[in-house]
């Protein structure tokens, strides 16, 4: 993409001062379904975004589009938005010379790793799954390599630059025993591929998959509860998003007027980390400024908001480095978080809860999860735990609460981190009495 043409006709039509920011990835996928390659695909995909002051208003623009034509069409909608928009203040747009930390998102191995060897190891999977045991009927196994490429540059001669890849494997399963149906499902995501183990995840997912026939509800009443890593991921980071300055600012937010308060458990230390050495990492925001290693949550007690440059200037700050894009707009958005892991293993979590339940998938959180308040009732799976071991599967359950008052209720944070797709990195959590509505 020439974005020289695209600032020239910026510039020729009195928008200044004026910032892109370009992205192009490419990708190639495998899907297998028992024996047999249902897909296998390339695609390549771009996409920018346009800010500008157009007599002292501010417009953006954004589009899938990078043919020669974009430039009139970003240059109309700019000019047309900034009638509409709110005043612009040229020192959002900053000027070259910021100190940035070089982060390395790029993996040669994960890029050249060959089409034919993802057809093949999930073709590998898929039956090995089937193979542990008989009654695994579908072994639904896909791969997935990913490389996309950033550059964010404006008027003031910023020009940043940044390349990453990954990989992505995920599975599902069904398993039938007379009439009794389960399903199961996982995902790992991974810059290097020596690093994945095949086996190790084709079998974990059988024998998960195979633990689940005869599930059943509990009886209804308070227990204390080991969430899953994925668990704590959909419990946790939409509440920190609540550290957004932004949400605070409009009173949506249910940490205004709480910082340095202690909310949650001391067990719990929470920190936004964008030089992890995973996918996430990244060394400039949507404004091109430097990113910043935070802690935001320390020892349960709220530590920082998370800003940007307009609302650091509205509250005598400095930005934290998490300017982000959304709705054609900048806000405060939370990047990569790891939770703080504790000293127990996994084991030793159910070893401490003795006998309780231990929840491994979560859903409804779309509707059944109020972020601005807090308050949760979600349906939920997992495992019942008798005398410090996992027993039988349970299902046809609902968890609810407060997210405040049950993180408040930690009872030990495990070892046992995960990686997960949702930007998070988190171990296990244990948490103290949590109510269960059963049969």
């Amino acid at each position: 993409m020439n974005l020289n043409k695209l600032f020239e006709a910026a510039k020729k039509a009195g928008i200044e001062p004026f910032e892109i920011s370009y992205g192009s990835s490419k990708s190639l996928s495998a899907e297998i379904y028992n024996d047999n390659l249902e897909k296998y695909e390339s695609s390549n995909d771009c996409s920018f975004t346009a800010r500008g002051i157009y007599e002292g208003k501010l417009g953006s623009f954004s589009s899938d589009r990078v043919d020669a034509s974009v430039a009139d069409v970003m240059v109309d909608a700019i000019i047309q938005s900034a009638k509409y928009g709110l005043e612009g203040n040229p020192d959002f747009f900053i000027e070259k010379g910021q100190k940035y930390k070089k982060v390395n998102t790029y993996s040669k191995a994960a890029d050249e790793f060959p089409g034919k060897s993802m057809i093949d190891l999930s073709l590998e999977m898929s039956k090995k799954i089937r193979d542990y045991d008989k009654r695994i009927q579908i072994a639904e196994v896909g791969m997935e390599k990913s490389v996309s490429e950033g550059v964010f540059a404006n008027s003031k001669g910023l020009k940043l630059k940044s390349k990453s890849s990954h990989m992505v494997v995920w599975a599902s399963t069904k398993i039938v025993d007379g009439d009794n149906v389960e399903t199961e499902f996982d995902v790992k995501l991974f810059s290097d591929p020596d690093s994945f183990n095949s086996d190790e995840f084709a079998t974990e997912l059988a024998k998960k998959t195979v633990s689940n026939l005869g599930a059943a509800p509990v009886k209804s009443g308070k227990y204390n509860v080991v969430f899953s890593q994925s668990c704590v991921s959909s419990l946790l980071r939409p509440l920190l998003g609540q550290l957004s300055s932004f949400a605070v600012s409009q009173h949506l937010s249910l940490f205004e007027n709480k910082l340095g308060q202690q909310l949650l458990s001391s067990k719990l230390t929470v920190t936004e980390n964008p030089f992890t050495k995973t996918p996430f990492a990244s060394s400039f925001d949507r404004e091109g400024m430097p990113r910043q290693k935070k802690v935001l949550i320390n020892k349960g007690k709220v530590n920082t908001f998370l800003y940007d440059l307009e609302m650091a200037k509205k509250d005598g700050t400095s930005t934290t480095g998490n300017a982000s894009f959304s709705g054609g707009s900048i806000r405060p958005g939370l990047g990569f978080v790891e939770v703080k892991p504790g000293k127990k293993s996994f084991d030793e979590l159910l070893e401490q809860i003795g006998n309780g339940l231990y929840i491994d998938s979560l859903a409804g959180t779309g509707t059944g999860y109020n972020t601005q308040s807090g308050d949760y009732s979600l349906q939920a799976s997992g495992y019942l735990i008798e005398n410090g071991k996992l027993s039988r599967p349970v299902t046809l359950i609902t968890v609810a609460g407060n997210v405040l008052k049950e993180i408040g209720k930690i009872i030990a944070v495990g070892s046992d981190v995960k990686l997960m797709t949702s930007a998070i990195q988190t171990p296990s959590i244990a948490i103290r009495k949590l109510s269960v509505s059963g049969n």
